[in-house]
């Protein structure tokens, strides 16, 4: 009942965007595991508004080991690009409610509390991803640098940085240090730049975290959404 309550609190925009989801279209379910998550994809059937969701469960022998993973209250975290004008990556935490064999493989799902969305193309919502500075040699010490992380795992990320005149392109390799902030708490983690894609207003890196497993896990744990 409680969680109903929360559901009804969600905003109207959050609303339409998962309206928007349409079915057929195919998500990413992070499944939460014992070990490390396990991704997969699948496709999106439909809702009941403020109560369930529904998505494919396939029940061939490839998918078998998956659907071991859903056991009812498991949680999951559902990802899926919103295409359209807005652009945006769209992300959620649901838990299992019920996995059905017949007549056809079904998962059932709780209503998210909540949404978190990261912009694509143009950064309406006032909800990014996760905000980080960003210090590098080939950037001015006195230049404040500030990018989003808008994909994450254990081994790296990858961040957006507006283009900018006076931030050079960083090179593969690079040396970098990302920091972020926690309840007014900064904390730096040390990486390297693998790779870079210029855009029409951003660049985009795929950096490799150098920093230990406990200041990684840190980030990961206070942005499950994103992680």
């Amino acid at each position: 009942m409680e969680e109903k309550v929360v559901n009804r609190r969600m905003d109207r925009e959050d609303v339409e965007s998962l309206r928007s989801l349409l079915p057929g279209a195919v998500v990413d379910l992070q499944i939460t595991t014992p070990t490390a998550p396990r991704r997969v994809k699948t496709g999106y059937v439909g809702l009941d508004l403020g109560n369930c969701l529904f998505f494919q469960a396939p029940t061939s022998a490839k998918w078998m080991s998956t659907r071991d993973l859903l056991t009812v209250g498991n949680e999951l975290v559902v990802r899926y690009v919103l295409e359209g004008s807005a652009g945006q990556v769209i992300a959620f935490r649901v838990k299992v409610l019920k996995l059905l064999a017949k007549p056809t493989g079904l998962l059932i799902t709780s209503f998210p509390s909540h949404i978190e969305s990261i912009g694509l193309r143009a950064n309406k919502r006032t909800q990014p991803g996760i905000s980080v500075k960003v210090s590098a040699e080939s950037f001015p010490e006195a230049e404040k640098v500030k990018g989003i992380i808008v994909d994450i795992s254990r081994h790296g990320c990858r961040i957006a940085l507006p283009l900018n005149p006076e931030w050079p392109v960083m090179l593969d390799n690079a040396s970098i240090t990302l920091t972020y902030s926690t309840d007014g708490e900064e904390t730096d983690i040390q990486a390297k730049v693998r790779n870079h894609k210029l855009e029409s207003d951003f660049v985009y890196y795929g950096i490799k975290f150098d920093s230990d497993e406990e200041t990684v896990n840190a980030l990961l744990s206070r942005h499950t959404l994103i992680g």
